[in-house]
């Protein structure tokens, strides 16, 4: 198979979008398409280390991304009773790089969107691939506004719950429930919060993460068992019970967290996880991203992942090689590596949860300063590495 010129990206998230720019920067015709009427998106903020920052800078979107967002300090663990546990960095800087900045989740696909548009690609919201058919020149795609369409390649980053990768496997590779949920709300943040700080309590975690404009999110995780049925206007009311039973009767950011009784815009997301092994791809149709690779958020890096996809994908193409050829090598190139991330973030996960006892939060608290710090050091090397 002939390198793609024409290329249909199925998912307009962070990676598709960043996946497009890299892909139109070689010269590929590229046409982007989501089935969201438009950006608005759950949840508020995220935050990218170096390793996604040095991605976007190899597409010219890094000095635009560092514009809206801002670099923070060390990752701050209390216990819940806010005795301060350990300060634990994001990694080493880079090429004069932050470490982290966070993120508007909407201002970095808006930005990313008017990037892929002014790179020359095409992007249709409120659409979707109704039928694919593929032959041995090219792929046919019937497109919900029941137009049709001829490409050389598709590739879904349509997430975890991907329509591309159900039509590549079927059912084989399903969404795997990890057992965690995590709750997220924007609120007002108190004037000494100048990093992101993470509580310990019983079974999980409350975290206060700042924001642009005086606005921090809150996030709480734990384990959930079963699938209950919430009902959405009673989010804000779970979300304070659950951050109220982790830390207890403490007083610490105690105010912050009543205020999640009138929090609006709160985000709930089971942990699901989904790993698909090699291959990502059949023919001229594959995914990248949440749809091969679904993590825990634990290492903050599912975003930063999807973005190196593409642009290890848009680099690998700039070669004679056969899609096929590049297509195994891309798989060469990323599996060891996010396998490596996915499976830490999952144990980061569980290890999280394994503290619902007085002696277990102690424990845990004890890891905090003694073991993860080295393991981290580990994954920010493994981050920090070539891709």
């Amino acid at each position: 198979m002939a390198r793609p010129d024409r290329i249909l990206i199925v998912g307009a998230g962070i990676g598709g979008l960043c996946t497009a720019v890299a892909l139109a920067q070689i010269g590929a015709e590229v046409d982007v398409i989501d089935i969201k009427p438009d950006n608005a998106v759950a949840g508020v903020g995220w935050g990218l280390r170096t390793n996604g920052l040095r991605a976007l800078r190899e597409i010219g979107l890094l000095e635009p991304t560092l514009s809206i967002g801002f670099p923070t300090p060390p990752l701050s663990y209390f216990d819940r009773n806010g005795h301060h546990v350990v300060d634990i960095p994001y990694g080493r800087q880079l090429d004069g790089m932050p470490n982290n900045v966070q993120l508007p989740r909407l201002g970095f696909l808006e930005m990313a969107s008017a990037r892929a548009l002014e790179a020359g690609c095409s992007i249709r919201m409120s659409t979707t691939a109704t039928d694919i058919q593929e032959d041995a020149d090219g792929v046919t795609v019937e497109l919900s506004d029941g137009s049709s369409h001829r490409y050389d390649l598709v590739i879904g980053f349509d997430g975890i719950n991907s329509s591309i990768r159900r039509y590549l496997f079927g059912e084989t590779y399903v969404p795997i429930r990890s057992g965690g949920v995590a709750w997220r709300a924007p609120v007002r943040a108190p004037d000494s919060l100048k990093g992101a700080i993470f509580c310990h309590g019983f079974g999980g975690k409350v975290g206060f993460v700042p924001l642009a404009g005086g606005m921090m999110y809150v996030i709480v995780t734990h384990y959930e068992s079963g699938r209950p049925r919430h009902d959405p206007a009673a989010f804000p009311q779970i979300m304070h019970q659950s951050a109220r039973e982790m830390m207890g009767d403490s007083a610490f950011m105690a105010a912050e967290i009543d205020s999640l009784r009138a929090a609006t815009n709160v985000a709930y997301t089971p942990l699901d996880t989904v790993l698909v092994p090699y291959p990502w791809h059949r023919g001229r149709v594959m995914i990248m991203g949440d749809a091969a690779h679904a993590m825990t958020p634990y290492l903050g890096s599912g975003a930063a992942m999807a973005i190196e996809d593409g642009v290890v994908f848009a680099k690998l193409l700039r070669s004679d090689d056969t899609l096929y050829d590049v297509q195994t090598k891309f798989m060469a190139r990323r599996y060891p590596r996010v396998k490596a991330i996915w499976d830490q973030s999952l144990k980061m996960m569980h290890e999280e949860f394994d503290s619902a006892t007085p002696e277990a939060l102690d424990r845990r608290l004890a890891y905090l300063v003694h073991e993860e710090p080295k393991v981290l050091d580990y994954i920010h090397r493994i981050l920090e590495s070539e891709y």
